[in-house]
């Protein structure tokens, strides 16, 4: 895509027209002289004679004429000079400024007057004229910059297209710097780079604080350029740097509106680019994870009958050797171990994919903490092995509001996390405590602990406390944990113990139990 370049209508620059200058007012004043002799020699000694009062209107006509080409100061010239030459070759006695006749003293007043007002009010529609066409030329390059914008894809396009406008309506020398990640990279082209030099810790210290820096500010005024902090709601994007031809082409209010204005533009294409960037990314995620989602759940579908099968047989020939006291017994029953930990991922992976795509609906009853404790070290008894469980549970009938199968499963994911990283000489407690309105569950561990900055990234998909180890697993048990508990509305998080070792705690709602009914009496 090509960058838009803006046509400048007669070669002529925005800031060449912005204030009427010293040598045009000094044009208009030998104007105003020339008007007064071409009026006032012709009638004195060239054509017949013509009454004051039409007199008096062509020297009005010279007035507003002056008034209309340049502007207020060279009328006001005009006028009085008119009303001088009126008096001095048209009224008796002619040669001098002296009057026989009072009432022409009125005349003259009048005169001067009239002709002060029609200059102003001429030079003003002049002015409102002037103004309304630059307004109107501003206006067309702002809508042909923001289209050119908006059509731009990449950072170095945006940068490109404003660069090249900002440089035309200012003749400017410009950069425009951006920020990625943590630095400021210079996005100028090497056709737009003016060879401007930018000092890069001011541009640092404009662009921490947002404040403008430079030329025309309270920041290093003496600067020959100017820093702009471009951001939108507060959030900084970048820094642009110009430096004017002159240094009232950024003084002047009108100037300084079209460059915050032209900013503005800037700032809105590039927060438009990266929420396109981060809606492609977050579109690119979503699907890439329905895509995993769907592979989990017909990896595990098609897995688990065939696991299931060799589970049984493994276990029945382990059973048949052992009674043969075959020496082969013990390959078997490491056959039958073998096969129940990958089923066990296999489930995982199953549930995991139904947990996301909301396939598991929760079936809440009152439960009994402590028989969920025992049915779950019941279930545990040969994975804990050497570890030491030690349970505490200060109420044996607490009651909570759950599912039992599920709350069973996230406390055997924590207690085989546990036992595969906390080492076999680490002591393993199950700890159960009530606060006002919930229940919190601790699994904790004298074990290694968790490695700094891992407290919440190792509850995500696919994330393992070491990645680089012989430890099995995939990094799913703790990820169900926390699907489990939300489902619960509760919350899980982990932490490190003051005296060593990993604590993984999780809440639950805790409601007061139903009233049990006394029995009859037969």
């Amino acid at each position: 895509m090509g960058v838009w370049k803006p046509q400048r209508p007669g070669g002529e620059r925005l800031t060449d027209r912005v204030a009427v200058p010293g040598r045009q007012q000094l044009r208009g004043c030998l104007a105003a002289m020339a008007f007064c002799a071409l009026i006032t020699l012709p009638v004195q000694w060239l054509l017949p004679p013509i009454e004051p009062a039409n007199l008096i209107m062509v020297y009005l006509l010279a007035v507003m004429l002056v008034a209309l080409f340049y502007g207020r100061w060279p009328s006001v010239l005009s006028a009085i000079i008119n009303v001088a030459s009126f008096d001095a070759f048209f009224v008796q006695p002619r040669g001098s400024l002296a009057v026989d006749d009072l009432e022409y003293l009125v005349t003259f007043a009048v005169m001067l007057i009239v002709g002060l007002t029609v200059g102003n009010l001429t030079a003003g529609v002049r002015y409102q004229a002037h103004v309304a066409r630059l307004r109107e030329q501003r206006a067309r390059r702002l809508y042909a910059m923001s289209k050119a914008l908006s059509q731009a894809m990449t950072q170095q396009e945006i940068a490109a297209t404003a660069l090249h406008f900002i440089d035309d309506a200012f003749t400017a020398k410009t950069r425009l710097y951006l920020q990625r990640n943590d630095d400021i990279v210079d996005m100028t082209p090497a056709a737009a780079d003016g060879g401007l030099p930018v000092d890069p810790a001011i541009i640092r210290w404009s662009f921490d604080r947002a404040i403008p820096a430079g030329l025309g500010t309270d920041t290093l005024p003496d600067l020959a350029y100017q820093l702009y902090p471009l951001q939108v709601d507060r959030r900084r994007l970048g820094v642009l740097a110009i430096q004017p031809r002159s240094a009232r082409d950024l003084l002047m209010p009108e100037q300084r509106r079209l460059l915050e204005t032209c900013t503005v533009l800037t700032a809105g294409a590039l927060e438009r680019f990266a929420l396109a960037d981060r809606a492609e990314q977050a579109r690119l995620a979503a699907e890439g994870e329905r895509l995993r989602n769907a592979l989990l759940s017909a990896l595990s579908h098609d897995l688990r009958t065939p696991l299931t099968v060799l589970c049984g047989q493994a276990e029945i020939l382990a059973l048949d050797l052992a009674a043969a006291a075959s020496p082969h017994a013990g390959q078997a029953d490491d056959i039958r171990r073998q096969a129940l930990d990958t089923t066990r991922l296999v489930n995982n992976l199953l549930d995991m994919a139904r947990l996301q795509s909301g396939g598991v609906s929760i079936h809440p009853s009152w439960q009994s903490l402590e028989e969920i404790f025992g049915s779950v070290l019941r279930l545990m008894r040969a994975s804990v092995g050497p570890h030491r469980v030690r349970v505490d549970l200060p109420d044996p009938a607490l009651l909570v509001e759950c599912d039992g199968i599920l709350l069973e499963r996230v406390l055997i994911n924590l207690l085989e996390n546990a036992v595969k990283y906390a080492g076999p000489e680490a002591d393993i407690v199950l700890r159960a405590r009530t606060r006002p309105g919930w229940l919190e569950v601790t699994v904790a561990d004298t074990g290694p602990g968790i490695a700094p900055g891992a407290e919440k990234t190792i509850f995500a998909k696919f994330a393992r406390g070491r990645p680089e180890s012989s430890i099995a697993g995939v990094g799913l048990g703790l990820a169900i944990c926390r699907a489990i508990i939300e489902i619960h509305h509760g919350r899980i998080w982990a932490d490190n113990a003051p005296a060593g070792g990993a604590c993984f705690h999780f809440t639950l709602p805790l409601t007061a139990p139903p009233e049990m009914a006394p029995p009859e009496e037969t």
